[in-house]
Formats: structure tokens, sequence, C-alpha cells
């Protein structure tokens, strides 16, 4: 043992002053770290940031180079009558013909390119969607995976009530038997382990409902009943930590949020898209080079006086340097250019909302833990007493001195503050974890991909 503990504390050592509950659960690390492949809200973002990309190749290739061609094998004949005078004459060929174009935007005002980055700021915005998601997700993912171990306490317990039910009708139906019990006293009894046992199974239903909607909401194949632990580690937590994290988050950190970035990247869209709209009835210059070989038909008249016609093949190449200016749309234009601003403005507003809303809610996130805290302190203590008085009901009755019923009394108030300290641990970890998603450096984040930092550009 002494030789496992310092193993076993080393892995359990916290990369922040208070812990988050995969700091102490192995089982919820794995979960959290599948999910971000597995989950169903992952995959569909995958997809999205598939999309992105896709469309980002098709708006670039609007700046690069096309080049097209055909190629076929003619085999033809051509005939002519000319004058009255003159006889028809005709003629066939056969050969391959082939035609070769290249075009090659050259001065659009910079349009093409702006549209190319929409692209770019799009495939970002999607990534930051992402991991924002995920960041959510995580969130969700501890509050059920704590739920569920405080269920199969509860289920532990109801199961001893059970017991304890089934126990009280023994002795009541003995009693029954002896004449010393009435029947109203029986049917009670009976009607006591019916409770329980309805209660019995209520509680497992809701175990394992709340299970499998763990399992689809993380994407994890099935959970065994084993694998959810027996009970909630006690957080470890500094309380000078919240409020130096509140110092850097209302620094530059309130700004570095994924959401706040895709508000930037919507302002900077808005700009371009204007870019473009400034720029639609300028002229615009475009090269092109093409190259064919075609048959034509030659019609001439020989010194006998007859006609001949001949086929032959001509080589045709072009170079074309063309300048396109759309004089007036309707005032397209115009529309184009009042809606990337009017959206600029939203992007703006939405944005500021967003800091003002989020600040606010770091600062009432910071106040709760502190309570959290002292409510756990609290609960704590309660449950060192409950347990204090059970290990004392149980001494006693080794004594002689107690009854087996002072120790279920005291058995059943230790399951209950067991119950409530459970619900206070929970209570701080939600609180806290959710003060490190918000506030952007919540650890579970380093699992997402290196190219989705939020500080990459």
């Amino acid at each position: 043992m002494l030789g496992v503990l310092p193993a076993v504390s080393g892995a359990q050592t916290p990369p922040l002053p208070a812990a988050l509950p995969e700091d102490f659960l192995p089982g919820l690390r794995d979960i959290l770290h599948s999910a971000m492949q597995q989950s169903p809200q992952m995959i569909a973002h995958n997809i999205d940031l598939a999309a992105q990309e896709a469309s980002r190749y098709m708006q670039a290739a609007q700046e690069w180079p096309s080049l097209s061609g055909g190629v076929g094998y003619l085999d033809s004949r051509s005939a002519v009558t000319l004058r009255k005078t003159f006889a028809a004459g005709s003629t066939s060929s056969n050969g391959p013909i082939y035609n070769l174009n290249f075009n090659q935007p050259i001065y659009h005002w910079g349009a093409l390119q702006a549209a190319t980055d929409i692209a770019d700021l799009q495939i970002k915005t999607s990534e930051r969607q992402y991991a924002d998601t995920y960041r959510q997700l995580a969130s969700l993912i501890r509050s059920q995976y704590l739920s569920l171990i405080v269920q199969k306490a509860q289920m532990h317990n109801a199961h001893y009530a059970l017991d304890q039910a089934n126990t009280a009708l023994g002795v009541v139906d003995e009693r029954f038997k002896n004449k010393a019990a009435t029947p109203g006293e029986l049917d009670g009894a009976h009607m006591q382990v019916d409770d329980a046992s309805l209660t019995m199974d209520r509680v497992a239903e809701d175990f394992k409902h709340a299970k499998r909607l763990l399992e689809l909401m993380a994407g994890s194949p099935e959970l065994s009943d084993d694998s959810v632990p027996e009970e909630i580690p006690k957080p470890v937590y500094s309380a000078e930590i919240p409020e130096a994290l509140m110092r850097d988050f209302g620094g530059d950190g309130l700004n570095k949020t994924f959401q706040a970035e895709v508000y930037d990247y919507q302002i900077r869209q808005s700009d371009l898209n204007y870019k473009i709209a400034k720029y639609r009835l300028y002229p615009r210059l475009d090269f092109s080079l093409s190259f064919s070989q075609q048959y034509q038909a030659q019609v001439g008249i020989l010194p006998t006086g007859q006609s001949g016609v001949s086929q032959k093949p001509f080589f045709y190449d072009s170079a074309t340097l063309m300048a396109n200016w759309s004089i007036f749309d309707g005032f397209a234009t115009r529309g184009a250019k009042l809606a990337a601003l009017a959206s600029k403005r939203a992007a703006e507003r939405n944005r500021q909302n967003y800091l003002d809303q989020t600040i606010e809610q770091a600062r009432y996130l910071e106040r709760q833990i502190g309570f959290a805290a002292r409510a756990m302190a609290l609960a704590e203590k309660r449950f060192s007493i409950s347990e204090g008085a059970l290990q004392q009901a149980k001494d006693n009755l080794k004594l002689g001195t107690g009854s087996q019923a002072n120790v279920d009394q005291a058995t059943a108030s230790f399951y209950q503050w067991q119950g409530a300290v459970f619900n206070a641990r929970i209570e701080f970890f939600s609180r806290w974890s959710d003060y490190l998603s918000l506030l952007g450096i919540d650890p579970v984040l380093n699992n997402l991909p290196a190219h989705f930092d939020r500080n990459a550009k």
C-alpha cells in the first residue's frame, strides 16, 4: 500500500488548484475524450466543417486559371451543286478534331480574393463553433455522469430500505402468528414492503434510463453498472483561485472566447461582402487563349468546267484580353452595400451583448462557487457526524449497550447524509467546471485538434 499510494496520488494530481471530476474518475475522462469523435453533436459539426472546406475549394477556384478541351474523330461527306452549267461535286474526309481553351481572370479589384477570404473565415467560424459545442457537451457529460453516481447510490439505499421493510415484515408476521400483532399491523407491514419495492423499481429504472441517455449523448458504447463509481470524491479547492482567474478573464480573456471570435469573423465577413459589392459595377479584365482544329469544305472550278469539292483541316488559335463592364444593375449594388453594412452592425451589436452577458455570468458563477463551497463544507460536517454516529452505534451493539434498531436507524441517517454530501459535491463540481468552461480554460479543450486553438490566426 505504501508503494501504490504515491503512484495513485500522482495520477490524481489535478491540473488546476481546484480539481475537476475527471481528475478522480478515469471513466469520465475516457468518455469525454471519445465524445469528441463519437457524439452525435460532434459528428454533425464534423460534417459541417467538411462542407465548409469543400465550399472554400470551390470559391478559391474562381481565382485560378481554367483549362478545358475536347477531342473527337470526324468522318463526313460534303457535296455541292453550282450553276446549271456545272456539275455537282462531292468529297469525304475523316480525321481527328480537337479544341483547347484557357481562361484566367486578370483584375477584378480584389473581389475574387475577398470571396476566398470569406470562405476561409467560414471555416474558422465552423472550427470555433465545433470547439464551443464540445465545451458545452463536456459540461453536460460531467453533470450526467455525476448524477448517475448519485442514482446508483440511491439504488443502493432503496435496496437497503427494501431489506429493512422485509425484516420488519418478518418481525410483525412472527408476532401475528403468536397473536401479538393485529391484522392491521400485518397489512401495514406488507404495504411498507410494497412501497419500498415500488421505490426500488423506480430508482432502478431511472438509473437505467440516465445511463442510456449518457451513452447516446456521448456516443459511447454500453456502460456496465459496475463501471459507474460507487461514490463522488471530495473536490480539492482553493478559495483564491476563482478571483485570480476572473481578473485574467476580465482583461483579454473575454475577447478570446470561441463565441467572441465567431462574432469577430462575422464582422470581417461583412467588411469583405461590402468590398465585393463596392466593385460590382467596375470593369473587370480577363485573358483567354484557344486552339482548335476543324475541317472545312472548299469548292473549286476545274479547267474542264467541272466543279471540285475538297475538305482540308484548318488550325485556329486566338488570344483575347477582354474587359467586361456592368454599367447599371438596377441599384442592386446599392442594396448589396446596405445589406453588408446592416450585417456588420448586427454582428457588432451581438458581440457587445455577448461580452456584457458573459462577464456578468462569469461574476455570478464566481460567487456561486463560493456558496457551493460553503454548502459543501456544511454537508461534509453533517456527513462526518452521521458517520461517527453509525460507528458508535455499531460499537455499542458489540458491547451489548445498544440494539440493532439503533444501528439500523444510524445506518439510514448515514445514507441520507451521504446522499446530501454527494449532491453538495456535484453542485460544487458543476459550478467549478461551468466557470472554467465559460472562461475558456477548461482542460478538456486540450482534446481538440491543435489547429482549433483559439489563438490560431
